[in-house]
């Protein structure tokens, strides 16, 4: 099957401008006309009332709870390279909103799937003091052999000296006895998704800051992002669709 043809119905994600331009860059043609499509190009994340007239249409989309398409975000390369955009936005926001150097800054990176690994791997390069919280014994050996100190989530709970924590963990994990063992002066940034991993309200009355960094890498790399986008979904066509 030879898709040449694409169309992106929906632009309003600054990502899938750039992902179009990709595909047009690497041989691919764009359509104003549906019907004329090979295959349709959606946002992340994906919403179902926009595959509305595309039900006869090969589909990539982000994020999407579906038996027919292909969803971009579950391929491994992509998730990769997207973690270290993430992390590199992450780095990005702490040096625009905390008064402390990276160098020699106690980090605490809860959390140490693809994220958590590619913060360390960046924050590593800073000079960062770099403690990780994560479950697995697995993870704890990789992040000890990674040159980070190693705590368990129990640990949370006693008192913490690290400046920055930064949380990549989808599930509330700083609650008021995490939060109340934090220095006064510590930074947080949550990645997590909605809700997020943070009880604000408990750290909005004790005074520490909490940093949104969701919608990332987007917020600081849209270009890259798109490219990484149209780059993935290339890859499918070339390794499934050809």
């Amino acid at each position: 099957m030879k898709l040449k043809k694409f169309i992106v119905p929906f632009t309003g994600d600054k990502r899938m401008i750039y992902a179009k331009e990709y595909l047009e860059n690497h041989g691919f043609e764009h359509t104003g006309n549906s019907e004329n499509a090979d295959f349709v190009l959606l946002p992340v994340p994906v919403k179902e009332n926009m595959f509305k007239g595309f039900e006869d249409k090969i589909t990539f989309y982000g994020m999407g709870n579906r038996k027919s398409g292909f969803d971009y975000m579950k391929y491994e390369s992509f998730v990769l390279k997207n973690a270290f955009l993430t992390a590199e936005g992450a780095v990005t926001l702490i040096e625009e909103n905390t008064p402390y150097s990276l160098y020699r800054a106690k980090i605490l990176i809860i959390g140490y799937g693809r994220i958590g690994k590619a913060l360390h791997n960046i924050l590593k390069g800073y000079g960062a003091d770099i403690t990780v919280c994560s479950r697995s014994k697995s993870s704890k050996a990789e992040a000890i052999f990674n040159g980070a100190e190693h705590i368990g989530f129990e640990q949370l709970k006693s008192v913490n000296h690290a400046n920055i924590i930064i949380n990549t963990v989808p599930h509330m994990v700083l609650t008021k006895n995490e939060l109340s063992a934090l220095k006064k002066d510590a930074v947080i940034l949550d990645l997590a998704s909605f809700p997020g991993g943070v009880d604000t309200l408990v750290a909005d009355s004790l005074g520490l800051v909490v940093l949104n960094g969701r919608k990332m890498p987007s917020r600081y790399a849209e270009k890259t992002a798109g490219y990484l986008i149209g780059e993935a979904v290339s890859d499918i066509i070339e390794e499934e669709l050809t």
